[in-house]
């Protein structure tokens, strides 16, 4: 009997690591497919391995793809893929009619909310479902009968969970920071950005949501200093506008001229690249786009073609590269 439990065993150690070796040539064969750009037939791939989403690791990765690499979605129902040349962009192809690709069906608050009931300790799927909650409100395109400000509590709650775990890079430290003082609570908004800026100084989104939040605290000399590092750090027209337009605002304050600022920014105002409805929108007297501007190159950038360009392969970031020998067994699911 001893004889026969031990065999048994070893053929179930066996038939785990075999599984698990399969996972991961899965997908790093993916992550290969996405490196040529190689879009679709990546995610058709992944669809194919795990159609009914039962493996986290898979899923993940799902989410990964379509934060970053679809072309197009509905709800966050579905997405759609497409590969491309070489010299191609993700933005020359987002929402724009006649581009082709192929739309897929994956629900993916309803595949890491699955998830996580079946592994709880596993927070990888906190910091997937902080992604997913960010990229949500960002895209303004939330699941009928969730309100944005609904969301912002979920993004805290997730990613705090995350964050707590030793699942964090600056961009998430950002959400929270940006989602706090979406919220109007200025205070608690502090912090993460701090934390955001130490892991990455060269971010300047942080830098100008900061400034605006240390204006409402009435920190005038610390929210000129972050206006400045936006400002000096944004290498776009527009952003760089807004940033020196804080920064007016600022030095106005410290002279003791009155102005008024929002005491939370506008909903429309803090959308990703959004954009104004007329060329009159924008004037020199127009308050700062205080926008949670995608995070260029990594795993939280939503899909939409409102979003600035940037590079089509994710880089490792700070801390979640720290984390990647964590609750692998779990990955291994």
């Amino acid at each position: 009997m001893r004889l026969f439990l031990r065999i048994l065993a070893i053929c179930l150690l066996l038939t785990g690591t075999t599984y698990a070796q399969t996972n991961m040539a899965i997908l790093h064969k993916a992550d290969d497919l996405v490196a040529q750009k190689k879009y679709d037939t990546a995610f058709r791939m992944l669809q194919e391995y795990d159609p009914r989403n039962t493996k986290l690791a898979v899923v993940l990765k799902k989410e990964e793809y379509a934060l970053n690499y679809s072309i197009g979605t509905k709800e966050y129902h579905t997405f759609t893929f497409k590969d491309l040349p070489i010299l191609e962009t993700l933005d020359d192809n987002r929402y724009k009619e006649g581009v082709g690709g192929t739309t897929y069906r994956f629900r993916v608050g309803r595949a890491l909310d699955s998830l996580k009931r079946r592994y709880p300790s596993n927070y990888k799927l906190d910091r997937g479902l902080g992604d997913y909650y960010f990229s949500l409100q960002q895209c303004d395109c939330a699941e009928k009968g969730i309100l944005e400000d609904d969301l912002f509590p979920l993004i805290i709650k997730h990613y705090g969970v995350a964050h707590d775990n030793g699942y964090g890079d600056y961009y998430s430290y950002f959400a929270v920071g940006y989602a706090y003082q979406r919220l109007g609570q200025f205070k608690q908004s502090v912090a993460p950005f701090l934390h955001s800026i130490d892991l990455r100084k060269d971010f300047p989104p942080t830098h100008l949501n900061l400034a605006f939040v240390y204006l409402e605290l009435k920190q005038y000399d610390k929210a000129r200093e972050q206006a400045i590092l936006a400002r000096d750090q944004f290498q776009d027209d527009q952003p760089k506008s807004d940033a020196a337009f804080l920064l007016s605002e600022i030095e106005d304050r410290i002279k003791g001229i009155g102005v008024k600022t929002a005491s939370k920014p506008n909903a429309r105002s803090t959308k990703i690249g959004s954009r104004p409805k007329s060329p009159s929108a924008r004037n020199s007297t127009k308050k700062p786009d205080l926008k949670a501007a995608p995070k260029d190159s990594t795993t939280t950038k939503p899909a939409t073609n409102l979003a600035p360009a940037a590079a089509d392969t994710p880089k490792p970031t700070p801390e979640a590269s720290k984390s990647e020998n964590k609750d692998k067994n779990a990955d291994k699911q």
